[in-house]
Order: C-alpha cells, then sequence, then structure tokens
C-alpha cells in the first residue's frame, strides 16, 4: 500500500489510520495459484475528506472541477471545467480514462456508481453502467450487487456524505458531525472491499484499489484555493501496490495514468496528462534533471 503525501500541518488520523487497516485486505495465494490474474480497478472517492496529508495544486476546489481532473488526468486549464457552472468538458481531447481503456481493450467494461448525479451525467460517457444511489449505504449496496452480477474492469465509486457533513457542520477535526461522516465512509470502504473479495471468480482476479478524496473545505465551504481546501489524499492498495510507502505525490490527476498503466494502457505523450503513474511496483518514474542541464548530472 502506498498513500501519497504532502504534509500540511497535521492530519486528521481517523480516514487516514483507519483506511490503513481497511485497506490491507489482499490475501496470499498457494505456489499453484494462477501466474496471471485478471486485473481490476476500483476507485473509491469520499467527496469532502481532508486528513490532511496531500495538498494538490494549480486549480480551485470545486466539485466539478477536481471530478473532471481524477476522470481525466488533466488539471482544469485543459479540460476546462473549472467551476459549478453547467461547463462543457474538453472530452474530445482530454476523454475520461474509460475511453482511454476502451480503445486498449476491445470489450473492456466501465462502471460509476455514485451519490452526486452530475459525474454520471457529465464525465463518464463511456461508462457501460451507471447508476446513482439515494444515499451513501445505497451507493454502497448498489456497487456490492454490481460486483456479484457484473465483470467491470473498472469500478468508480463516489461517496458524498463527508462532504454534505463539513458544508453543514464545518470541515474540521472539531466538527463532531464531521468526523462522524468519516467513520462511517472507512466503515462503507471496508464494506466494498469485503465485497471485492466476495465475488465469485476473487482467487483468480488482482484488484488495485484507489481511495481518495476529490477537496477539503474551510468553514463550511469549498471552491477556494486555501491549504485546507487543497489538501486531499490518495491511497493506492493491492498487490501490485508498492508497500508501506508514503511520499509526496501529484494530487487527484494521478489516478487516471495509475489506473491505466495497472491495466497495461501504455500512456502516450500527446494525451497530455499531468501525472506519472503512482504506488505502483512495476513503475518507477523516470529521474528529474536538474533545471538546465539536460543530463541530470
Amino acid at each position: 500500500m502506498t498513500i501519497m503525501k504532502r504534509l500540511f500541518g497535521k492530519p486528521l488520523p481517523l480516514l487516514a489510520l483507519a483506511s490503513l487497516s481497511v485497506l490491507v485486505v489482499i490475501p496470499c495465494f498457494s505456489a499453484d495459484a494462477p501466474v496471471e490474474r485478471s486485473r481490476h480497478v476500483l476507485v473509491i472517492v469520499v467527496d469532502g475528506a481532508m486528513p490532511a496529508v496531500v495538498k494538490s495544486a494549480r486549480q480551485n476546489t470545486a466539485s466539478l472541477s477536481s471530478y473532471n481532473s481524477i476522470l481525466t488526468g488533466v488539471w482544469a486549464d485543459k479540460h476546462g471545467v473549472t467551476s459549478h457552472r453547467r461547463q462543457r468538458p474538453n472530452h474530445d481531447k482530454y476523454p475520461c480514462f474509460f475511453k482511454r481503456l476502451k480503445e486498449h481493450k476491445a470489450g473492456a467494461y466501465c462502471s460509476s456508481i455514485v451519490n452526486w448525479q452530475p459525474i454520471n451525467d457529465r464525465m463518464v460517457p463511456e461508462a457501460d453502467h451507471k447508476a446513482k444511489g439515494a444515499n451513501d449505504a445505497e451507493v454502497v449496496e448498489l456497487a456490492a450487487k454490481h460486483l456479484q452480477e457484473a465483470d467491470p474492469d473498472v469500478l468508480f465509486i463516489q461517496l458524498d456524505e463527508v462532504d454534505g457533513a463539513g458544508h453543514g457542520n464545518g470541515y474540521s477535526a472539531d466538527s463532531p458531525k464531521y468526523v462522524e461522516a468519516i467513520e462511517k465512509a472507512d466503515k462503507y470502504v471496508g464494506d466494498l472491499v469485503a465485497a471485492v473479495k466476495k465475488r465469485k471468480n476473487y482467487a483468480n482476479e488482482d484488484w488495485l484499489i484507489i481511495v481518495l478524496s476529490d477537496h477539503g473545505g474551510k468553514g463550511t465551504s469549498h471552491g477556494g484555493d486555501s491549504p485546507e481546501e487543497r489538501t486531499v489524499f490518495m491511497i493506492v492498495s493491492g498487490e501490485q501496490a508498492k508497500k508501506a510507502e508514503v511520499s509526496p505525490g501529484p494530487g487527484i490527476v494521478a489516478v487516471t495514468p495509475t489506473a491505466l498503466h495497472y491495466l497495461g494502457v501504455q500512456i502516450k505523450p500527446e494525451w497530455g496528462l499531468e501525472a506519472e503513474p503512482f504506488g505502483l511496483k512495476d513503475y518507477e518514474p523516470a529521474p528529474k534533471t536538474k533545471p538546465g542541464n539536460a543530463a541530470g548530472e
């Protein structure tokens, strides 16, 4: 498991620490288990959670901006959604990563199950299955059912009630209702992981689980550029994740390249992605050269 981290102040311990215990769930297999198992990705976004362990930068923290960056791998100056206004994302040039996967793998199956409907309406046009829960508990219920009945290569989940608690009661460790919402979301993450493990063909599958927040908050709002609003977290867990590593990272735009690389998609420079794959055993970032020295010496 790898946590992408840029420290800014004290972390909220609940989701950061409880998620660690929840996500270490991949069992060991016997020597005669298949060497190559089918790869799948589960992305869980806990909207508005702010454990202050990763700092994402370069755009405001409106949800439409953030989710487009998660799903396309580029910041708002490229995908074009800079606020909650009904802006049309530039999906022709910067599509949802579902499209990149489908271009690589014929028949790839992608699903999106959310609490916040604009994600399904405007951000995942290539999804084969879309569903909306009336609340986070129903999102988890729908996702668990889908995991037993379908075979998604990628399942994208959005939980919304932490953000609602922040808006209603304050984004703060001093807000009991906000903390309670994070604790409940942490349980939902555990339920989703348990649903993955209950799949009939789980022994022949290799799941990468990515858990993150799209933004934090300040007071009872978000959308600005304060450290409290920009600070998020990202956890990468699974057999192919680097173990017990905590490191700085580029923020929410790392989800797309991480998922694509893990699923065997060769990332092309012309896609303009803003980050490299993060936290995977089989990927080492190219060494960065020093300014003014192409050789990096």
